[in-house]
């Protein structure tokens, strides 16, 4: 099913005829393990049977809790993920999920939405 669904934490929508997710957080957010389960479950209603890249907007995100990086990197079903945010805390996010929590799908962090989207949408992933 394509679509979009909103939160008050976050934005998710189906593009590309589908093959590309797109989520938006709210700008600031800490982001917690909640939150995590509750994009799960509205991926799934989103993308049942598929496995789509993401791109994902922080949006000056604040921060995640521990438990919402874990949840990420073992259970998120994306077959890749571009964290697009042009900040330094964007960037310190981006790279602690890839350092520490090792996440089981190819990650990068893009400053820009262009690049991002490219290298989503290659055939090799």
């Amino acid at each position: 099913m394509c679509g979009k669904v909103q939160s008050d934490r976050f934005v998710l929508v189906s593009e590309q005829g589908c093959s590309l997710v797109r989520v938006e957080w709210q700008p600031g957010l800490d982001v917690t393990a909640e939150d995590a389960e509750r994009l799960l479950d509205r991926l799934q209603e989103l993308s049942p049977d598929e496995c789509p890249p993401m791109l994902a907007y922080l949006n000056g995100m604040a921060s995640l809790n521990r438990d919402a990086f874990r949840t990420f990197a073992s259970r998120l079903n994306v077959r890749a993920l571009a964290l697009v945010g042009p900040s330094g805390v964007d960037r310190l996010i981006a790279s602690f999920f890839l350092d520490v929590h090792g996440p089981r799908y190819p990650t990068r962090h893009f400053e820009e939405t262009a690049e991002a989207r490219q290298w989503l949408l290659q055939p090799s992933l």
